[in-house]
C-alpha cells in the first residue's frame, strides 16, 4: 500500500500541483470524481459523496477508458476507478501521451493533478483493431513522478 504519511502538505503534491498549472496553457481541464471502492457500505462517507455527486453532476462512467493511476485513496474508500465530469474529456479523441490538467474529486479532499493518454497493451483491440488507450489519472505519489513522465508526450 502506498505510503501516504507525508501527505497533503508534501513535495510530491506541490509537484503534481505545478504539473496541473503547467498543462492549464496547454490542454482544457479534467474533472474526474473518485469511485468508492466495492467493499464500502452505502453509508460510508465515499459512498454518501459519490452518490450525491452522481446525483448532482453528469458524469461519465467508461470501464477501463479511465483510472486513477496506480490506485485512488484506499484508506478513504476509494480505488482506481473514477467517473469523468460530461464535457471534460472526448474518449473518441484520445491521442497517446496528451496531458491535461485535472481535477480529482473525493469526499475528503479536492487534488491538481494531470492525466494523461497511455497505451494500455501492445496488442490492438480485437473488435476496433485499434490501439488500446486510456486515460491515467495521477494519485500524487512519489513514483507516480517518474511514471508521469515515462508516460507524457516529450515536446
Amino acid at each position: 500500500m502506498t505510503n501516504l504519511s507525508i501527505e497533503p502538505n508534501g513535495f510530491v503534491r506541490d509537484t503534481f500541483r505545478c504539473l496541473h498549472n503547467e498543462y492549464l496553457r496547454k490542454n482544457h481541464t479534467v474533472h474526474a470524481y473518485a469511485e468508492p471502492n466495492g467493499s464500502q457500505k452505502k453509508t460510508s462517507p465515499s459512498s454518501l459523496w459519490f452518490f450525491c455527486m452522481s446525483h448532482m453532476k453528469n458524469l461519465v462512467d467508461m470501464p477501463f477508458k479511465d483510472y486513477i493511476h496506480p490506485e485512488g485513496d484506499l484508506y478513504n474508500g476509494y480505488w482506481d476507478h473514477c467517473s469523468i465530469e460530461k464535457g471534460t474529456f472526448d474518449y473518441d479523441l484520445m491521442e497517446e501521451g496528451k496531458v491535461f490538467p485535472t481535477v480529482l474529486y473525493a469526499h475528503h479532499e479536492t487534488i491538481l493533478t494531470v492525466a494523461c493518454i497511455v497505451k494500455t497493451s501492445e496488442n490492438p483491440d480485437i473488435v476496433t483493431g485499434e490501439d488500446q488507450l486510456a486515460l491515467y489519472i495521477y494519485y500524487p505519489t512519489e513514483d507516480n513522478i517518474e511514471e508521469f513522465e515515462k508516460h507524457r508526450e516529450i515536446e
